[in-house]
């Protein structure tokens, strides 16, 4: 019997890897739903229902011109059902397609199994699988600029319109895509000084880039006579808010450009896939050698963006740090992992430096008392120290795959989004017509996309501010049904509910009914006769 190590590195080896992972995220996406966002999801999935029926207006509203965000998923409505999960099928695509190119390109001494492990682990970047977000497609238009840019010398042409096509489908997809546009003109840079220039490249990107930039910048120049249009819808979409720093102190703004993203990136689980593709990113940038060093660059475009980019250009504002945008430099970094892979492995250096910063991230989950994320840490640490152990590959398997695993669990208890819908449901049919059925603001914003043939439970539905602007008792009973999923994914509507408790007391109704049941509140006030 031969005791012979299988080759992880072999054709078939790569085939096998790149087959687990496309059925591991087929499985997530199917038994990982857990629901809508109650957000920005509701836009684009009604957003794509109408530009399918020929009703979808562009208007001053900077989403409206995110083309790419919902003009694919809707097509995705319009073919199978208008279905917030089925429509979610065009993220499982943008991550399949993104996961085949980052194995294509890797090279074939590096382990493909590293790659799709990494890629397929990321809790945030798993989460919103099952959504329909911009963020999700710009995963694939992301990577695809530094795959266009690696074959830059076999197929320059080429290369250079699938680079500027990437970038142009990303920012009509999303803005974000903005944070890579100097990635040419560093690649430029560093090619020139290698006196190794492909003309018909960079040519390529410019003829292409001017091109589009035309059409684009005439498209709104002849629909509201200003070419520059959508870059004032984009600064009048982000105003000043809770998620702004430039009206905050000095502390918060240095807090913003200092610390608070290293926080982030620990909290929101990242910071394990930044650390782990360091020696990949030195190795990058110091051999120039490609992949690593496209990637490398692309990496750095995007973090130095996320860290000092401003979202308006009317002030400087760094932009909020929501882990949801930050899901595109998953796939980027899972390349890297892969490339540096065997290089902490042979250098004690390279460990040293890891272990000093997963301790380091550690330490912040202890001192924010976030037992699980110190844990997670911690026993990525102990890879790193005992790299030579025979089981290296199941056992950072078992604690990559083990958070993501069992946070499908925990979001559909957290949400329980099926026993969500028939409450409401229920609650609508026993609404007479002396009855007001008052709930959250955001199930109100999204009772199209909760109930989508369902009229009379939308018209039963209101939300709290549509209570406050009452002057006068208008019913005999009120009914306040709140979602309590609101204490975990919007907080701040806690002022509304608050106002709500007051005016219910101002307008003389009186509690008769309090009931506390899985996820929902409620509460039936009684107007008192004088």
């Amino acid at each position: 019997m031969s005791n012979q190590v299988p080759n992880l590195n072999s054709s078939q080896a790569r085939i096998s890897a790149l087959s687990a992972g496309i059925l591991f995220l087929l499985a997530y996406w199917f038994f990982g739903y857990d629901g809508i966002t109650f957000s920005d999801d509701v836009y684009y999935l009604l957003a794509g229902q109408k530009f399918w029926e020929g009703t979808m207006e562009v208007n001053d509203y900077h989403f409206s011109s995110r083309w790419g965000a919902y003009v694919p998923s809707g097509l995705i409505g319009y073919l199978i059902g208008f279905d917030a999960h089925r429509i979610s099928l065009i993220s499982l695509l943008s991550y399949v397609a993104t996961l085949i190119l980052l194995v294509k390109i890797l090279p074939k001494s590096f382990p493909a199994w590293v790659v799709v492990l990494w890629f397929c682990t990321q809790v945030y970047f798993l989460h919103f699988l099952t959504k329909v977000y911009p963020d999700s497609l710009l995963v694939l238009w992301t990577c695809l600029v530094p795959i266009a840019a690696v074959y830059r010398k076999n197929t320059p042409i080429l290369a250079g319109i699938v680079l500027i096509a990437a970038l142009f489908a990303g920012f009509l997809t999303k803005e974000t895509i903005i944070l890579l546009a100097p990635f040419p003109v560093f690649l430029f840079y560093f090619d020139w000084k290698k006196k190794d220039i492909s003309y018909a490249f960079y040519l390529a990107i410019l003829a292409t880039g001017i091109l589009l930039s035309a059409a684009y910048l005439s498209y709104f120049w002849i629909k509201f006579g200003d070419p520059l249009h959508r870059v004032s819808s984009i600064n009048a979409g982000h105003y000043i808010s809770e998620f702004t720093y430039a009206d905050k102190s000095l502390w918060a703004m240095v807090r913003r450009l200092t610390i608070l993203p290293i926080i982030t990136f620990v909290e929101r689980s990242y910071w394990a896939w930044i650390v782990f593709a360091l020696p990949g990113i030195a190795q990058g940038l110091k051999s120039k050698k490609t992949p690593a060093f496209e990637f490398s660059l692309a990496f750095l475009c995007l973090l130095i963006g996320f860290w000092f980019m401003t979202s308006t250009l009317d002030f400087y504002n760094p932009i909020y740090l929501n882990p949801r945008h930050l899901i595109i430099l998953v796939p980027i970094l899972c390349l890297l992992i892969a490339i540096g892979w065997k290089k902490w492995q042979t250098s004690l250096r390279a460990r040293f430096w890891m272990m000093g910063l997963l301790i380091l991230g550690a330490a912040i989950s202890l001192v924010q008392l976030d037992w699980k994320m110190a844990g997670f840490q911690i026993a990525l640490l102990g890879v790193v120290y005992a790299y030579r152990f025979k089981f290296q590959a199941i056992i950072i398997a078992v604690i990559l795959l083990a958070p993501a695993i069992l946070a499908i669990p925990y979001q559909k208890n957290l949400k329980q989004y099926t026993s969500l819908i028939q409450t409401l449901s229920n609650e609508a049919q026993a609404t007479n017509s002396q009855t007001f059925l008052l709930t959250n603001n955001f199930l109100e914003f999204s009772e199209e996309i909760l109930f989508p043939e369902d009229k009379f439970t939308q018209e039963k539905l209101h939300g709290l501010d549509s209570f406050l602007i009452w002057e006068e008792a208008k019913k005999d009973t009120v009914t306040l049904l709140l979602y309590t999923y609101y204490q975990h994914a919007y907080p701040q509507e806690q002022e509304e509910i608050d106002a709500v408790l007051i005016k219910l007391r101002e307008l003389g109704y009186g509690l008769t009914y309090e009931k506390n049941e899985d996820v929902f509140w409620k509460q039936i006030y009684l107007r008192e006769q004088k």
